[in-house]
């Protein structure tokens, strides 16, 4: 099979490794049978591993070989923080996609773990954990992480985590919160308290009050 152009290059070596079944972990095949396989020159297969390797889909080891990767998630991140950054220099629209998406995936995760008692356990030590000013950050993005692995879904908790990533660091064009820490215990606690009561309404209000105050900060800049 002779390719052309890198990105058929690329979409060819992605079309190989499902063609063959290979998982994350196991080898490709080394840089000369590649370029067998496609007739193109190193340098050609050299770049379009690359173009891989950015993607999350290969891990190159050097002295090693190249890999299937994980295909995480994570692996957008650059993308979607120039995007959000990008989008939100005149009216601050990017920041404000990033959080109605995240809302809605969050609202739907949210009302699937009713009734798992184990996670409410976890859920509430995270929210007293948010009293503590060192512990709170890392605290608040346990408590989306623990709902996301108790939804069961691997492709939604990493979402969660990319857009949590994104906007930890594009926060600061908003400014700071003005809410005291009072205040998000309180609104992690009433999530918490609408998990245990099953209401699927209440879900969705209890989650969106967590995430007026950030919309708040948007509206006023």
């Amino acid at each position: 099979m002779r390719v052309t152009r890198g990105q058929e290059l690329v979409d060819a070596i992605i079309e190989l490794i499902d063609r063959r079944k290979l998982r994350a972990g196991d080898p490709l095949p080394t840089e000369p049978r590649l370029m067998e396989e496609f007739g193109v020159a190193r340098n050609s297969v050299r770049e379009a591993l690359r173009t891989l390797q950015a993607l999350g889909i290969v891990e190159i080891r050097h002295g090693y070989g190249t890999f299937v990767g994980e295909a995480s998630m994570a692996a957008l991140s650059p993308s979607l923080l120039f995007r959000t950054r990008a989008r939100s220099r005149e009216d601050l629209r990017g920041l404000s996609d990033l959080l109605q998406v995240r809302q809605i995936l969050e609202t739907e995760l949210t009302r699937k773990v009713v009734g798992n008692g184990a996670l409410l356990a976890s859920l509430s030590e995270c929210v007293d954990r948010m009293a503590d000013p060192a512990a709170a950050a890392a605290a608040d993005r346990r408590f989306h992480e623990l709902i996301g692995e108790a939804a069961g879904n691997e492709l939604a908790l990493e979402l969660i985590r990319l857009f949590w990533d994104v906007y930890r660091q594009t926060e600061s064009l908003i400014g700071t919160p003005t809410s005291e820490r009072a205040a998000l215990v309180a609104k992690h606690h009433r999530i918490l308290e609408a998990i245990a009561g099953g209401d699927s309404a209440e879900i969705g209000e209890a989650v969106n009050e967590h995430f007026e105050e950030i919309r708040k900060r948007i509206a006023a800049r």
